[in-house]
């Protein structure tokens, strides 16, 4: 029986490898793509031609370019051609984005329901439901933008939409959260001790940080030869904390550093020569790195790595990993744009 079930476990480990290396390749690939287009085009005169299909790469914009990886490659595409092929932003003209938004927020709380579940395969499900929230969340922009007169990829900070839509966004990331967490409180109460070869304990041994010696069972991946000891529900708070303070910081601070270079990059200069020099600065490695590396670390590519987690049945050892190291990771990318864009400005006489 135990052989069987190791079976089953490398089978499914084989799967996700195969499946998450293909996406991985994916983006890389479409990431390729994306800079070549970059390399040649002028953000401030990219425009939307009327009939024309939606693409991931034109036109382009800044906040399309900073976007994360799965949102830019597979959801707004999605919600692109649905919208295209069914006309339903013009055919169901009664059905506000606000509306859509609010039916992404109801999804948070039912996928939420579902993670916070003994059963993995109920895990499972909901993280594919907080897929579709998040797919919702890519339609509800792609109606806005079809119905607005302004058709650029781009946050419209002074509409009432905006808000609502970051505040249920926020809502269900939270939501989300306290799932992992309350999940987290359930799966081993502290001053109850657990088998050390119990596949549904958390690695609460102090040897956690040192792997190198424990043995791991091969069927339940959990060490043999150690103690089994809690955490204390503050602990396992403080961590959860942490990463959710990383997902909002981060999204915060995208959403700010996205105004900024949109401020330099798609802003009109009547000087020839700033002009040719801000089309440089687009078009340095620099600002492509930049870019690249808050389409990893903004809130839903954090949360994206978060549903992973969930779904491969690592989130305790995710978070660990990430505590400090996602913080670390927010903040140096945050100087390095401030200082890119302040030189930029300078440059440009902005």
């Amino acid at each position: 029986m135990q052989e069987f079930a190791a079976t089953i476990s490398q089978n499914q480990r084989n799967l996700l490898i195969g499946f998450f290396t293909t996406l991985v390749l994916y983006y890389l690939v479409m990431d390729s793509i994306l800079y070549n287009t970059l390399q040649s085009v002028d953000l401030v005169n990219e425009k939307k031609i009327p009939g024309e299909p939606w693409s991931p790469f034109h036109p382009l914009s800044v906040k399309l370019i900073m976007t994360d990886h799965t949102n830019h490659y597979i959801l707004t595409p999605i919600s692109e051609r649905f919208d295209e092929i069914t006309k339903f932003s013009k055919t169901f003209y009664f059905i506000t984005p606000n509306m859509i938004t609010l039916t992404h927020l109801a999804l948070s709380f039912v996928a939420a329901k579902f993670i916070f579940s003994e059963s993995l395969q109920s895990r499972r499900i909901g993280v594919l439901i907080f897929q579709l929230k998040i797919l919702l969340d890519a339609f509800d922009g792609t109606v806005f933008r079809s119905r607005a007169a302004n058709k650029q990829y781009k946050s419209h900070h002074s509409n009432f939409g905006f808000w609502m839509d970051s505040t249920c966004d926020t809502i269900g990331a939270a939501a989300l959260s306290f799932s992992v967490l309350f999940w987290l409180w359930w799966k081993c109460p502290p001053g109850v001790d657990s088998p050390p070869t119990s596949a549904t304990s958390l690695p609460w041994s102090s040897k956690d940080n040192n792997p190198d010696e424990a043995k791991l069972n091969l069927v339940t991946e959990m060490p043999t030869n150690r103690q089994s000891v809690v955490y204390s529900k503050q602990f396992i708070f403080f961590r959860c904390l942490c990463f959710g303070l990383q997902m909002g910081l981060s999204s915060a601070i995208w959403d700010q550093t996205t105004m900024q270079y949109e401020k330099v990059f798609m802003a009109k200069l009547a000087d020839n020569d700033l002009a040719v020099l801000q089309s440089t600065y687009l078009h340095s490695t620099t600002t492509w790195l930049i870019f690249w590396c808050w389409r990893v670390i903004e809130g839903q590519s954090l949360q994206q790595i978060y549903l992973c987690a969930i779904f491969i049945d690592k989130i305790w050892a995710f978070l660990r990993c990430i505590q400090y190291l996602g913080l670390l990771a927010i903040i140096l990318l945050t100087g390095f744009s401030f200082y890119h864009v302040t030189e930029i400005k300078q440059a440009l006489h902005l």
